[in-house]
């Protein structure tokens, strides 16, 4: 196979590290199955999240861009920690499995009591399944910090494990990783996923042994329709190159997570929830939910609502001066992208509502 170079902006993946609504009430669930949906909730269910910026809810610094201005405008109208201007993967899981967004393992000591029933999430920003970026856990070590809770036995028990979820969510920053230590042909990157791919494997059978009974691993999002790859064709055209490195990862993904995992143990049950189709399928429909249920369409679902002035300004950058060296869009709820990364509440919202129609995520709960 002929090699291809890939360009590569390190900036950007720096940055990996709706409306204020109800989120999946009766009436946006899809019709079908409804009622299995409902009779497989559980008060006791706990939900364990591992991953990157896409499913962290507030673990990463408090230096991190997630925690400034104007992150979280949406929800709850200040930063809070969450790679977006409201709700992002994790909160729209946890509401479908009719728990509340479990508490992140940074504030942990800080929680109530009763928050720490619906699990807790380990995922940091800018991680992957190797280290990546900075000094922030990858997976290994996020489900380090799990086993320790559960040694500990000061938060959860072995018998909490066995009405539980662990969503894992990653990767994208891996392969960011690997462009920056010179990887610069599909060749390379290739092998880099099944690298990847297999010590994901290890992670999750890591899972299953510490009793963990379902597992929902996110299949890559098309990375080459991300805002930063984008933006140099107005925001209109993705890169096929970076498309294909998603797909190749996916099926791998696929072929070891489905295939011979699933296959080794009846007592654990497996999912890759398909996020490369659901964000491609969403980009059509990015969501504007008003009383009525209806849905408005954004033109260029690629363009994002919040990004930098200049170079080496992003979304939430200020100067020296502290003034802004970002633009913001006037409605975020029409934006599938909220910076050049990262999808908006909307976003995340049509993502999801797309997982559920093409998913198994009815029977695996």
């Amino acid at each position: 196979m002929e090699k291809q170079t890939i360009f590569f902006s390190f900036g950007f993946f720096l940055l990996f590290i709706l409306i204020n609504i109800n989120v999946f009430t009766e009436k946006e669930l899809p019709k079908h199955n409804r009622h299995h949906h409902h009779h497989n909730r559980s008060s006791n269910l706990k939900l364990f999240v591992f991953g990157d910026s896409y499913a962290d809810t507030g673990n990463s610094r408090t230096t991190a861009i997630s925690w400034k201005t104007p992150y979280g405008i949406t929800f709850p109208r200040k930063p809070v920690g969450r790679f977006s201007d409201g709700r992002v993967l994790t909160d729209y899981l946890a509401s479908f499995l009719g728990i509340k967004s479990p508490v992140t393992y940074r504030w942990r000591k800080a929680a109530k009591k009763s928050k720490l029933k619906y699990g807790m999430n380990f995922a940091f920003g800018g991680t992957g399944v190797f280290n990546t970026f900075g000094n922030e856990p990858n997976m290994s070590t996020q489900i380090d910090f799990f086993r320790q809770l559960l040694d500990q036995q000061q938060f959860y028990t072995k018998q909490d494990l066995k009405i539980s979820i662990a969503f894992i969510s990653l990767a994208g920053n891996d392969y960011a990783a690997h462009i920056a230590k010179g990887a610069n042909n599909m060749e390379d990157l290739k092998n880099a996923s099944r690298t990847i791919v297999d010590q994901l494997c290890i992670n999750v059978k890591r899972l299953q042994s510490m009793g963990v009974p379902k597992i929902a691993v996110t299949a890559l999002e098309p990375l080459g329709c991300l805002p930063a790859f984008t933006a140099s064709s107005s925001f209109q055209n993705c890169s096929t190159i970076w498309n294909s490195v998603s797909h190749y990862h996916n099926q791998i993904l696929q072929q070891k997570i489905v295939q011979n995992l699933n296959n080794q143990s009846e007592k654990h049950e497996l999912v890759v929830l398909d996020l490369h189709s659901s964000f491609m399928s969403a980009f059509k429909i990015t969501q504007k939910i008003n009383d009525t249920g209806n849905l408005t369409l954004e033109n260029n679902p690629m363009k994002p609502c919040c990004v930098g002035i200049g170079n080496g300004f992003s979304c939430g950058s200020v100067d020296e001066r502290g003034a802004k060296k970002y633009s913001l869009c006037k409605e975020p709820e029409l934006s599938f992208f909220w910076d050049m990364i990262h999808p908006s509440q909307s976003g995340w919202h049509a993502v999801f509502w797309e997982l559920l129609r093409h998913s198994s995520l009815y029977k695996f709960v």
